[in-house]
């Protein structure tokens, strides 16, 4: 084992692009339920504007503060763009259903995922962090996983009301855990939220490069470097077990 994760006492996971594949093919397949939910509900859909609203809500938390989304408030202004109405609560809350059952049934799990959480529970804690509007969507998709019992705590930005890379929903999760962050590892794919945002609470970072993600945030000047970084999440055995 590296010296660098020997005193570690618990493993902290981003969910999308590094237990579980979120990326083009996935987002993708939300546009095609929201775009048929939307056919169904109001007419034909533009899907050049969808995309053009659904591009800009996934990056604006990163450039609003760090502050969340609000899931109806993202489906109330998909309506009004792209339809140019009014929207009522109900229309607001049927998109949003649709929205939920979308990500539940397209997510899914590779084999050797539980195995790998099996085998590094034994010997450490385990936590998971995710950056996620709709915490419902979360919950309930990694309970049909089959990932919940192996999480010690769970923590969703959506909950938070903050996304990483900000502290708080890290904070959280070191609450959660009852933790120092010097004793923790978070690993995830994303450059800014997962690997500055743990680096920056003091806590080691492995970078996962396993899956495309749809946004992609490049190195800036100054950035923590991660402490590893691995090309397929099975490599963590190498380095942990």
């Amino acid at each position: 084992m590296s010296t660098d994760f020997k005193k570690t006492k618990a493993i902290c996971f981003d969910l999308g692009n590094t237990l579980i594949e979120f990326g083009p093919r996935q987002i993708a397949k939300q546009y095609q339920g929201l775009t048929g939910k939307l056919t169904q509900m109001f007419g034909s859909c533009d899907a050049a504007i969808l995309k053009q609203i659904r591009d800009r809500q996934i990056v604006a938390p990163y450039t609003d503060h760090y502050r969340e989304n609000d899931v109806e408030e993202c489906c109330r202004e998909l309506i009004e763009g792209i339809y140019r109405t009014t929207a009522t609560e109900e229309q607001v809350k049927q998109l949003a259903e649709e929205r939920y059952q979308t990500f539940v049934d397209i997510i899914e799990l590779a084999d050797h995922i539980l195995p790998l959480l099996s085998d590094l529970g034994k010997n450490y804690r385990l936590a998971l962090l995710s950056n996620f509007p709709c915490a419902r969507s979360i919950r309930d998709g990694i309970e049909k996983l089959g990932m919940t019992s192996h999480f010690d705590a769970i923590v969703i930005s959506g909950e938070i009301g903050w996304v990483k890379p900000d502290p708080r929903p890290y904070q959280s999760l070191l609450d959660q855990l009852d933790e120092k962050p010097e004793d923790c590892i978070y690993v995830g794919d994303n450059w800014l939220a997962d690997v500055q945002g743990a680096k920056g609470m003091g806590m080691k970072a492995i970078l996962t490069t396993e899956h495309l993600p749809y946004e992609r945030f490049e190195p800036k000047e100054g950035d923590q470097t991660p402490d590893a970084t691995i090309a397929q999440l099975d490599g963590l055995r190498k380095l942990l077990l």
